[in-house]
């Protein structure tokens, strides 16, 4: 059914411009038609076509600001089952991929309640405007199937980046089909140091083919980070990319991507640098030649240069950072340079998956911590988690414009804390929560509603 939108105040186009008394025209296959002023999208043919069809429907969104469904960039919902578990722990203590309290939550949890966590966290993100969320997944060919099985039923979108389990690389995977497994089973996440594949004496036959198989599965890889890996496996991480997308060139599939932790901490670069001389960044950018870096708090000018030269996106986190007390990102050198900069929140087991208080947290703290106002306005903060992540995941999400998907949030202008709205953004940026959301829209139907919108 044809969905028309008309007198509601939106953020339009790739500058989230402010419309007052705007429409939006949404076709059949929840894709924005056309999109701006009332007066001057009346006026054009296709409106009239529109209308004379009697299945159109017209929601008069009087009262109401809408904005891009937000996209949470970065997320592990795998470990929602420990939230604040060892909450006072630092990082490697709390969520290294070898040996982490995390590590073990997944490993003895029952697969029916680590499915049921990843399904509230789906759910608590659609509840807050979170429309597409992006999750590193741990756990081979098992862990993405426990993902897409948790959230079958939930109508947010997602994109996965999986990654190879070695030590699981000769276990018999469960089918799709028969998931939820017996309570019995748990998710494996050992990766053994240094060499896998020469500890465990695999064939590198077997890890392209498991990497193949992942990619199948899901949108690319998601490395947990440069000095869990060596050259050579970053290398065959790389290899195995390249391969997938001539392929997916030849099947006109869309591009594999890769993604990596770096610079997190102060600890895991020197970590880097006390094992091989240099940097995660230095490391990664020749071995595994990723598209996109998550984190990136602690790089050094170096690595920012050789980030921008190659064109990579980045990635941050801004609450986790700061509840592991790793530090501030540089947001300021990574404007100044022009990077397409990205926001998430991380681990569910550290952060609650919540884009409105990410945004409100970066703006103040970065601003107080580099004693400036100026570099940094809420717009530019909101783009981050609309506009920038559309961009770098290139979807058509995050936008409100002709093409793209009609993933839409009502938010109520005389919600208590909004109103009076004197300056939209950033009354959305560090007043608005989920109570003065009243409906969500993907790919044009309603899923949300706590209010009739008609």
């Amino acid at each position: 059914m044809t969905k028309v939108i008309i007198n509601a105040n939106i953020l339009y186009g790739n500058e989230l411009q402010i419309i007052k008394n705007g429409m939006i025209l949404i076709n059949n296959e929840g894709i924005i038609e056309k999109a701006g002023r009332n007066s001057v999208i009346k006026e054009s043919n296709y409106y009239s076509k529109v209308l004379q069809n009697k299945n159109t429907n017209i929601i008069d969104a009087r009262g109401y600001i809408i904005i891009p469904g937000l996209v949470n960039s970065h997320t592990h919902i795998g470990d929602a089952i420990g939230k604040d578990i060892s909450s006072n722990s630092d990082l490697d203590t709390r969520v290294h991929p070898n040996h982490s309290i995390k590590k073990t939550i997944l490993e003895k949890t029952e697969t029916n309640q680590l499915m049921q966590s990843m399904k509230n966290a789906a759910i608590s993100m659609l509840n807050k405007g979170i429309t597409t969320f992006v999750d590193f997944r741990e756990g081979d060919l098992f862990g993405i199937h426990l993902l897409q099985t948790a959230i079958k039923d939930v109508p947010i979108k997602s994109f996965i980046l999986g990654r190879i389990d070695f030590s699981g690389l000769y276990k018999n995977m469960p089918n799709k089909n028969n998931l939820p497994v017996n309570n019995n089973m748990h998710l494996n996440t050992r990766i053994k140091k240094n060499n896998p594949l020469k500890k465990n004496k695999l064939n590198e036959k077997d890890v392209y083919k498991r990497g193949k198989e992942i990619l199948n599965l899901c949108n690319g890889f998601g490395i947990s980070g440069a000095n869990e890996n060596d050259d050579k496996l970053l290398t065959i991480y790389k290899n195995i990319i390249k391969k997938t997308n001539k392929q997916n060139i030849h099947n006109k599939k869309e591009k594999s991507i890769v993604a990596i932790h770096a610079a997190e901490s102060d600890q895991t670069v020197k970590e880097s640098l006390n094992k091989t001389g240099k940097t995660e960044i230095e490391r990664t950018i020749l071995t595994l030649e990723p598209d996109l870096y998550v984190h990136v708090t602690n790089p050094t000018k170096q690595d920012l240069d050789l980030l921008y030269s190659a064109n990579k996106g980045i990635i941050i986190c801004p609450r986790a950072n700061g509840i592991l007390g790793a530090g501030f990102t540089p947001v300021r050198e990574m404007l100044k340079r022009g990077f397409n900069i990205a926001i998430g929140t991380d681990n569910v087991m550290l952060n609650s998956p919540d884009i409105f208080k990410e945004m409100d947290y970066l703006l103040k703290s970065q601003r107080a911590y580099e004693k400036n106002i100026s570099f940094l306005d809420a717009k530019m903060v909101l783009k981050m988690t609309t506009i920038n992540s559309g961009r770098m995941f290139n979807r058509n999400i995050g936008c409100i414009d002709t093409g793209y998907q009609a993933d839409l949030i009502f938010i109520d202008e005389y919600d208590i804390d909004l109103y009076p709205m004197h300056d939209p953004y950033m009354s959305i940026v560090h007043r608005c929560s989920e109570r003065a959301i009243k409906a969500i829209m993907i790919d044009g139907k309603f899923i949300h509603e706590k209010c009739r919108i008609n």
